[in-house]
């Protein structure tokens, strides 16, 4: 039901000032559902109103949540959306006072919040679409309608609400306005309806009922509102009440209008005989002749309806004996059913108190009496229904109400079908008219009828027109399905539509036995009872729902407070209540279930009694900060218990602060932890065994190389033969290279990689490497670049990005089909939120993101799962590493970023690197220069003169780079370690320093090479400091920012890069 009514459930706790809810509360709203989880303040939930009901809620809302029982009451508020627009919602709020919390002081208020938009949609629709005009006319006296296209009424003004005697204009809302009119003055209405929507104005004077059934003169204006465009949109229909003007008193309209006087009589007691003319015989039913000459008193009484014959024969006998005036009404049934008439009379008494006289007439009042009866019927029928509570018995009375007034045989309700295909009629009332052989009994109509079945009035109906049809035999609506009427003995009906938000929802069904010609006064009558009817079986059903939502939520609120005690009872879980001051206030039966100890034994103890020694500080710590939170924070912590046989488990507890409580709920994981860290150790041992054994490979067969080059370098220079020795030379050195660049790629996907960051422009760095890129793809592919003008900074080493580049451009272009593919490079501006920023892996900020695509073969899941695990490729043996996408994912982490990879087999394959914004210019990259030209400028440098320390634990490191700075002309030092280093600078005599220092960086006997380098630096401020490092150790070069002076060398390295390095430290460019 809840998700059928939009409804969401709320918790006011208002002695904290804080609400809280459910999810579905949460959309209703429009908030975060861990904001109200967590509790949102008073102040900012009436930020959400309205402002037009802020002022008029904010204090009222709050005296109602405080009474007790329960309250109820309507606002709108405002809903913003970080996407699409603001929107206006009408919300119903019901609720009660939550006194029932067993060991809470708190004043609080649960119950239910219900968006009730789409019932109020149409309500505002019409106040919007017709404010104007609604402004404009309501000051006129004048009954004044808007009617559309359709000539269905759209709006009455202020006087014509009062003129027409409605309780509410909803009542007419949708109503065909012709519908009003009867007789004569509907074929005016309708011919002044036409006038105006040729454009023209159209006028008449006419007879019209309100709706409380007094009849009034109308002179009436139809003209044409017209659009922009010049055509006609809408009609104004104005009618000025005439009667007064035109009636001089109700007894002459009676008179004028139907020929009130029914005839005349005198009475004469004295034989007992009464003697009328020739209406009066008509009246009766009686011998015109027979009548004239008298007839028995006994005759007289017998033409009168026998419910008023005592009444009647009551009011003569008086006037007899006490003279004067006689009034009575009494009725006489005719073909047409029975019709009311009165009687007025005047007795003269003789002096000793005998009738003399005694004449009279019969007035025809059947009009008037029954519109006064059809009042007083409304009035019975509101009264009636005002007591009722069931729809059926609504209807029922209803039926009840019309058989009666309208002497017809049958009257029902029905409700349309969903599909507007027929109705189903469930209460009914029938009423057998007639007497002997004349008698007329009414079929029973319960049940489903469609429309089509009986005849073509159906699609009236659905547009809003009633159908009053006098004899369905002779009807051309009813001709054709004459059959199915006479099955339920039907001759006339009459039916009146009802609607719902402009759907038709129901019809009030009036039948006959005989033809029967329905009056515009039965008409209008039947529209009032079923209005009425209808707007009291939809209060009647809210009311239900309301009714049946409560005991709803009573029940919920039982069962969930008997699921609570279940779960506090049976849970395996240790359930705790924790006062402020830390001590236990309640323990569930888990307790001794799971640590040995009773409930008894537990209460007053300190929360960290039973904990582990180790760990008393962190639960008292955890404690303090959870009792110094914000209401409904939680904090979390793994705890050592004690059990009652001296053993130790471990849980999981959770403890939540919810005011002068706090709750704490532990598992335990001792099992569970133990299981985890063997999973842990298994795929600690498996990944290493997958790392070993790719390195194994790897490295066996560069080693196969390497020794195989020297072995045999050593036999040809053993047998003098130096012809051809440099093919193993360059065999060996291919092979070292190699295994730096396999070294290179681990360290990159474990982010020790040595990095040279440097302010980089994306777009210039790709663009610059469209020739290599193309080249290396093939013609086959075709590469696509779709750069961000205007892109951001990011400080990152440009020769690995430029080389993460490549790798995925070869990568893509492996995965195409033989007939080749697409790749797109693109880059962007992106500033990730915290929901982009958790998806993505990487913290809040601005990040320029660099993706390649393709439209290759894509990956299967498993695949995309172990992509950048290192060692892990899907090409055949010998055609890769499954180093290329570790090392592009070690990069994009150790440069402050993320690396991702979407994929889909069939779809190709995207990978986006997230790279931080850095906020500074880009360094300007400088060109390649030939290997020629390097050369030459290396060998061109000289360290003539320079004394160079050399500082490494690796003894051929030491050699090699000794024999290098020597072939430079420096002169040479060398130290194993740092503090090796310190004390040969001690012996160094006045003028004497070194120029240059080249340390390895991890280096043993406790002082690392950054440590030495600030060491030197004290006593040698000019020295220069060449770095030599095999990896990037954790903290020693500052997350990779290298101080003036200073140069990084990567193990291994050659001869020449030495040199190049040396060149740039002693001469600068």
């Amino acid at each position: 039901m809840a998700e059928a009514a939009e409804m969401g459930f709320f918790r006011c706790n208002l002695t904290r000032r804080l609400l809280f809810g459910d999810e579905r509360f949460a959309q209703i709203w429009g908030l975060s559902p861990e904001l109200l989880m967590q509790g949102l303040s008073l102040e900012d939930a009436y930020a959400c109103l309205h402002p037009d009901d802020r002022a008029a809620y904010e204090s009222v809302a709050e005296d109602e949540l405080r009474e007790e029982g329960t309250f109820e009451f309507r606002f709108r508020i405002v809903v913003s959306h970080a996407q699409g627009p603001t929107m206006v919602r009408h919300l119903l709020i019901r609720g009660w006072r939550d006194d029932d919390r067993p060991g809470h002081d708190d004043l609080c208020s649960v119950g239910v919040v219900m968006d009730v938009s789409n019932a109020s949609a149409v309500a505002e629709a019409l106040r919007s679409s017709e404010a104007f005009t609604h402004l404009l006319l309501s000051s006129s006296p004048d009954c004044i309608h808007i009617l559309d296209m359709d000539g269905c009424i759209r709006f009455i003004n202020a006087g014509g609400i009062e003129a027409m005697e409605l309780d509410s204009p909803i009542i007419l809302h949708g109503v065909p306005w012709v519908d009003l009119w009867r007789g004569q003055a509907r074929i005016m209405a309708t011919q002044a309806v036409k006038t105006a929507l040729s454009g023209e104005a159209g006028r008449f004077q006419g007879y019209a009922n309100t709706m409380r059934g007094n009849r009034r003169f109308w002179d009436v204006a139809v003209t044409p509102i017209f659009g922009e465009d010049g055509d006609v949109q809408r009609l104004l229909a104005t009618g000025r009440d005439l009667t007064e003007v035109n009636q001089s008193s109700l007894r002459l309209q009676l008179a004028l209008d139907a020929g009130a006087i029914a005839g005349t009589w005198m009475w004469d007691d004295n034989s007992s005989l009464v003697i009328g003319d020739t209406r009066l015989a008509e009246t009766l039913g009686l011998d015109a002749k027979a009548l004239e000459q008298g007839v028995p008193v006994t005759a007289f009484y017998a033409a009168i309806e026998q419910e008023d014959q005592g009444r009647v024969a009551a009011a003569i006998t008086n006037a007899l004996h006490t003279g004067g005036r006689c009034d009575f009404e009494f009725r006489v049934h005719t073909p047409a059913g029975p019709r009311w008439f009165e009687g007025n009379g005047r007795c003269d008494l003789t002096e000793d108190g005998r009738p003399l006289r005694f004449p009279g007439i019969v007035l025809d009042i059947d009009h008037s009496k029954r519109q006064a009866l059809r009042q007083a019927a409304l009035v019975e029928l509101g009264d009636r229904l005002r007591a009722l509570e069931n729809a059926d018995e609504m209807e029922g009375v209803a039926a009840q109400i019309l058989c009666r007034e309208l002497s017809v045989s049958c009257a029902a309700y029905g409700t349309v079908d969903e599909a507007g295909t027929g109705l189903l009629i469930g209460a009914m009332r029938t009423v057998t008219l007639g007497s002997g052989s004349h008698v007329q009994r009414q079929a029973s109509i319960r049940g489903f009828h469609a429309f089509r079945d009986y005849g073509d009035y159906g699609p009236l109906l659905a547009r809003g027109r009633t159908v009053a049809i006098s004899d369905v035999r002779l009807d051309t609506l009813t001709l054709k399905r004459v059959e199915r009427f006479e099955t339920l003995n039907i001759r006339a009906l009459l039916n009146v539509p009802l609607f719902k938000f402009g759907r038709l929802v129901g019809v009030m069904c009036v039948y006959s036995t005989v033809p029967h010609v329905w009056t515009e006064e039965e008409i209008v009558f039947t529209r009032a009872v079923a209005d009425r009817t209808h707007a009291a079986m939809r209060q009647a059903k809210t009311q239900q729902e309301l009714r049946e939502m409560n005991v709803m939520l009573e029940e919920r609120i039982r069962q969930r407070t008997r699921e609570r005690d279940r779960l506090w009872t049976i849970a395996k879980d240790l359930f705790v209540i924790i006062s402020r001051s830390g001590h236990y206030m309640a323990v569930s039966p888990s307790w001794l279930r799971a640590l040995g100890y009773t409930q008894e034994g537990l209460i007053g103890l300190r929360i960290e009694a039973l904990c582990h020694p180790d760990d008393q500080a962190a639960v008292c710590e955890a404690f303090d900060r959870v009792r110094h939170s914000t209401p409904w924070s939680d904090v979390a912590l793994d705890v050592r218990m004690k059990h009652r046989n001296g053993t130790w488990r471990l849980y999981n507890w959770n403890f939540n602060n919810e005011g002068d409580t706090i709750y704490g709920v532990g598992r335990d994981v001792t099992e569970r932890n133990d299981l985890e860290e063997q999973l842990r150790q298994s795929q600690k041992m498996e990944a290493v065994g997958q790392l070993t054994g790719g390195l194994a490979h790897d490295f066996n067969n560069l080693l196969a190389g390497i020794g195989g080059s020297l072995e045999l370098l050593e036999t040809r220079l053993t047998q003098g033969r130096t012809i051809g020795l440099d093919r193993y030379i360059t065999a060996s050195q291919d092979a070292v290279r190699r295994a730096a660049s396999l070294t290179h790629r681990l360290l990159a996907f474990s982010r020790r990689q040595p990095l040279d960051p440097v302010p980089t422009d994306v777009n210039g760095l790709v663009s610059g490497l469209e020739t290599l890129l193309r080249g290396s793809v093939g013609p086959l592919v075709s590469i696509q670049f779709d750069l961000q003008p205007g892109i951001w900074t990011t400080r990152v080493d440009a020769n690995q990005l430029e080389n993460a580049v490549l790798n995925l451009c070869i990568n893509a272009r492996d995965a195409m089909r033989e007939s080749g593919g697409t790749i797109r490079i693109v880059s962007a501006n992106t500033t990730l939120g915290s929901v982009a920023s958790h998806e993505a892996g990487v913290p809040v900020g601005d990040y320029v993101l660099l993706k390649v695509e393709d439209n290759g073969c894509g990956m299967a899941e498993e695949t995309l799962q172990r992509a950048f695990d290192p060692f892990f490729t899907t090409k055949p043996l010998g055609k890769g590493t499954g180093l290329g996408l570790s090392m592009i994912y070690g990069f994009a982490r150790q440069s402050g970023g993320q690396a991702q990879i979407r994929s889909r087999p069939g779809d190709g394959t995207s990978v986006s690197l997230w790279l931080p914004r850095y906020n500074g210019p880009a360094t300007v990259l400088p060109a390649d220069v030939p290997d020629g030209d390097i050369l030459t400028k290396t060998a061109s440098v000289r360290l003539s003169g320079k004394l160079v320390l050399i500082v490494d634990d690796e003894e051929a490191v030491r050699l090699i780079v000794s024999d290098v700075v020597g072939d430079l002309g420096a002169r040479v030092l060398t130290a194993e370690d740092g503090i090796s280093a310190l004390e040969l600078s001690d012996r160094f005599s006045n003028g004497v320093q070194p120029s240059v220092m080249i340390t390895d960086i991890g280096m043993p006997g406790g002082m690392n090479g950054r440590q030495l380098a600030a060491r030197m630096r004290d006593r040698f401020p000019d020295l220069k400091i060449l770095f030599i490092t095999g990896y990037a150790e954790q903290n020693i070069l500052d997350e990779g920012l290298l101080e003036p002076g200073c140069a990084l060398l990567v193990k291994p390295f050659s001869t020449e890069a030495l040199a190049r390095k040396l060149s740039q430290l002693v001469v600068p460019a």
